[in-house]
């Protein structure tokens, strides 16, 4: 195998994961960061098992399950109680299941493992531009003077990335209209565990409660719930300035059993907001600059599969350069692999989550006379299942699962 000179942008989840497979499988990788210390940026997360294989490669699985909470399905309802949703992984498979984590536990097993890799991290260093050439790809930053060439530059810098556009490929990446707010809380009791909890109220409410196991920095490992609130993106300043309690009673007004957690909800400090863009490329490299993850291809949180996703690409790139004799062969069989599944799920979120999360209201009607029928049919509960759980690989087929009840993805 011939060993390259790497330069990965971003120290998120994919960046990690990208950095330390290839680090150890013999290349020179840098991460540049742009923040002077790294810390996780976003709310807990859904792990599905896609998600969860790669963990098993980087053999963090086992830290990763004691760290979060073992979700095995989704109830959805109505604000009034009828039920909309009701999947469970073991529909598809006993031995299927999601895991809620902290991101910010996920983070630090991710982290802790970058830095037991040979791979070597460098802070405070904003990437502002990056050319390309045939051979190699040249990077420069804000706040520094010397540039830095390599022979191939990984961007993992998220779905808001500065340098998607600098390459000439056509892509959109429009930001999506709708936002949430949310915050991590204490459930002790853990009413909410095992389940992904969500109410909705026609298409312009969401409530949602992600059991996410313990945080970081807890040492009684108290169990905790995300809860996120959904709202228009330009009505998130607002909610902001308008407080706790109003959020508090908003809330609660749809969803009266979560008082309880809400209580320890004192001040908007805790509470974070967040933003989405749907972005579509067609191609996610160019001569020595590759894009992965949210970058690539970032979706609406609605189907849980971000974090999946640029998990699966990384695997996937560093599978595809052990196997291939040169960085154009092996950028074009990862982005083969994963062209497909990620094809479709981005169409699949750009179609459903105006069912959840837009002003049509009638969408919202349409899904409470119609989810909750299609969640008791066999093929469509399968459909549903297979897309939660991250195993479709385009509209009309799966991905089987292998020996161990792990998804038989290839390159991963």
């Amino acid at each position: 195998m011939t060993a390259y000179r790497i330069a990965v942008v971003g120290c998120g989840v994919g960046g990690m994961a990208v950095a330390t497979l290839l680090a150890e499988a013999g290349h020179d990788v840098t991460v540049y960061e742009r923040f002077a210390e790294p810390r996780p940026l976003g709310a807990g997360l859904l792990l599905q098992p896609t998600g969860l294989k790669v963990l098993h490669r980087l053999g963090i699985e086992t830290a990763a399950l004691e760290a979060g909470a073992r979700i095995a399905g989704i109830d959805g309802r109505t604000t009034r109680g009828r039920q909309v949703l009701h999947l469970a992984y073991s529909d598809l498979d006993a031995r299927l299941h999601g895991l809620g984590i902290h991101r910010g536990a996920l983070f630090r097993l991710l982290f802790d493992r970058l830095k037991r890799s040979p791979a070597t991290l460098v802070t405070a260093s904003e990437v502002a531009a990056i050319a390309t050439t045939a051979t190699q790809a040249t990077l420069r930053f804000t706040n520094r003077t010397a540039p830095v060439s390599v022979d191939l530059a990984l961007v993992a810098d998220g779905a808001h990335s500065a340098l998607r556009t600098q390459f000439g490929i056509p892509h959109r990446a429009p930001v999506y209209p709708w936002g949430c707010l949310w915050v991590t809380l204490p459930d002790p009791q853990a009413r909410f565990a095992g389940v992904l909890h969500q109410r909705f109220a026609d298409s312009r409410v969401m409530v949602g409660a992600l059991p996410v196991g313990r945080r970081p920095d807890d040492p009684a490992g108290t169990p905790c719930i995300t809860v996120f609130w959904s709202l228009p993106a330009r009505h998130i300043d607002a909610a902001r300035t308008a407080g706790i309690a109003a959020l508090k009673a908003n809330i609660g007004r749809h969803w009266p059993d979560l008082a309880e957690p809400l209580a320890d909800l004192r001040d908007m400090e805790q509470v974070a907001g967040a933003t989405y863009r749907h972005v579509a490329m067609p191609r996610w490299s160019r001569d020595r600059v590759a894009f992965l993850g949210d970058c690539a291809h970032g979706t609406s949180p609605q189907l849980g599969q971000g974090a999946n996703m640029a998990l699966l690409d990384a695997a996937t790139l560093a599978s595809a350069l052990a196997q291939t004799n040169d960085i154009a062969s092996g950028l074009a069989m990862a982005e083969a692999a994963r062209q497909g599944p990620t094809r479709f799920y981005r169409q699949a979120s750009h179609l459903l989550t105006p069912f959840y999360q837009s002003h049509l209201m009638p969408l919202g009607w349409l899904r409470d006379l119609s989810f909750g029928t299609l969640c008791t049919l066999a093929p469509t509960r399968n459909m549903m299942l297979s897309t939660l759980a991250g195993v479709r690989r385009s509209w009309w087929h799966t991905f089987d699962l292998d020996a161990d009840g792990r998804p038989d993805l290839p390159l991963v």
